[in-house]
């Protein structure tokens, strides 16, 4: 029968045209997030606010050429700490930058707190959308990082939820 597939509609369709605009530049990144769980899933689970993805901070100029060629619009906030943001056909393009640390593991460089996302190299995993096969962090790093619910009552929740889903796909394997 194959894997599970999101359904290509306008929400998705961004995130695909962000996802093929940086696998055609050859830029390294990964999806993550509620929308990460959905292409594990292969349907919609909830509302999303934004698409989250993770890109290199030295490739920080090729992924600007990349999503400004596919019509995204860079809307940086003054707060932006470690990543950015990009806008598009209505929808939020949240990118969050990681660096690999003298260690050999990958950081999301917060000052004097860096977030350890890997002890190593950071692997990735190919979910299907429509005609590609979009970048997205392992079902095990995913079920790392939504293991450990945020503080706050509405994100606390969504990750809840996306854990949830995420153990419904590991007991369909």
């Amino acid at each position: 029968m194959g894997e599970p597939s999101l359904e290509l509609t306008p929400q998705t369709a961004a995130l695909a045209g962000a996802a093929d605009a940086l696998q055609s530049a050859g830029l390294e990144h990964w999806f993550f997030g509620g929308w990460a769980v959905d292409l594990w899933v292969g349907r919609l689970t909830r509302a999303h606010d934004d698409i989250d993805v993770l890109v290199r901070r030295a490739d920080e100029a090729g992924v600007d050429a990349a999503l400004t060629a596919a019509g995204w619009v860079h809307t940086p906030r003054d707060d932006d700490l470690v990543g950015t943001e990009y806008a598009g056909d209505g929808y939020a393009l949240q990118l969050t930058f990681v660096e690999t640390d003298g260690a050999g593991r990958v950081v999301v460089p917060v000052p004097g707190h860096p977030i350890v996302v890997s002890d190593g190299p950071l692997d990735h995993a190919r979910r299907p959308l429509g005609h590609l096969h979009v970048r997205v962090l392992t079902l095990e790093k995913m079920l790392e990082g939504k293991g450990v619910a945020r503080p706050d009552e509405a994100g606390g929740a969504k990750d809840r939820a996306d854990l949830a889903a995420l153990r419904a796909v590991v007991a369909t394997m």
